[in-house]
């Protein structure tokens, strides 16, 4: 049985990993890392172009492949790790909660605290946070499309081509843009992590995997104390919990099968209070039953 490490760093650690991947994902075609030219039909591998064919479709097949098995392994092993970490529908959904927070929605402590500063900080926050809510929807669908057509066209059809001179390809990806743009919004403030919950077959998957792991080498925050009088009626760790979950539980499950994403709020949340409190976390992160 093995500890994770202390709130603080756990959380760091997260957040950096999180930021890292969707740099990663967002910056990945415009590097020639991987992409697709469906007008040229070449795929592309590392910066060098390859005919859209066999067997050079076999990189896509492959790396598929690999991701799957890896996403099946790890749930196995540590439980909804990626969902928590690494997948980018989810991430970015919790680091919309603090454009939320700005506008008085949101739950980010981080941001909230930032806030109560001053009015300078607050408006600040605000005027950035509106130039997110425009920029951020449009930097990722310019990146999808990059994905499947060339950067260069991708970029001189948005920008620098006169309105309709583009033709169906320029309409094309101006509504992509926009459609981008509504449904992050609609993701963001609405449907949230009630995807990852009901709708979205790779959670479930990893779900089904990480429930039928050996229980003492899934990594899932754990209750120290032997009953909930430690307590009292504090509910902060449920209130930090994206998916509704109570943390202090033996079974963390949603359904039928595993539901915590490791995130590691409600261990970080714990830690805040009962600092307050001059008493240690009850809650902790190991991969190993504690009771």
């Amino acid at each position: 049985m093995g500890a994770s490490p202390s709130a603080p760093r756990y959380h760091a650690l997260r957040r950096s990993v999180q930021v890292g991947l969707l740099l990663f994902y967002t910056l990945c075609p415009w590097l020639g890392l991987m992409r697709v030219d469906i007008d040229a039909r070449t795929v592309t591998y590392f910066g060098t172009a390859y005919p859209l064919d066999w067997p050079y479709t076999l990189g896509l097949m492959i790396l598929f492949v690999v991701i799957v098995w890896s996403l099946a392994i790890l749930s196995y092993l540590k439980g909804r790790v990626f969902c928590g970490w690494g997948c980018p529908y989810s991430s970015a959904v919790e680091l919309f909660d603090g454009l939320r927070t700005v506008f008085g929605n949101g739950k980010n402590r981080a941001v909230a605290a930032w806030m109560r500063r001053s009015v300078f900080h607050r408006w600040g926050l605000r005027v950035g946070a509106a130039l997110t809510l425009v920029a951020a929807p449009t930097i990722l669908a310019l990146s999808l499309a990059a994905y499947f057509w060339d950067p260069g066209k991708v970029l001189g059809l948005v920008f620098r081509t006169p309105w309709g001179a583009g033709g169906p390809v320029q309409t094309l990806l101006l509504a992509f843009i926009v459609f981008t743009a509504l449904l992050g919004w609609l993701a963001g403030y609405f449907v949230r992590f009630h995807f990852c919950r009901l709708v979205c077959i790779y959670g479930m998957g990893q779900a089904m995997a990480a429930s039928s792991g050996d229980p003492k080498t899934i990594l899932r925050p754990r209750y120290l104390p032997a009953s909930l009088d430690a307590c009292g009626s504090c509910q902060a760790c449920l209130k930090a919990c994206h998916l509704e979950l109570d943390p202090r539980e033996k079974h963390l499950v949603f359904g039928v099968a595993d539901g915590c994403f490791n995130c590691g709020e409600c261990v970080e949340v714990c830690g805040t209070v009962q600092s307050h409190k001059g008493n240690a976390p009850l809650l902790d992160f190991s991969s190993g039953s504690r009771r």
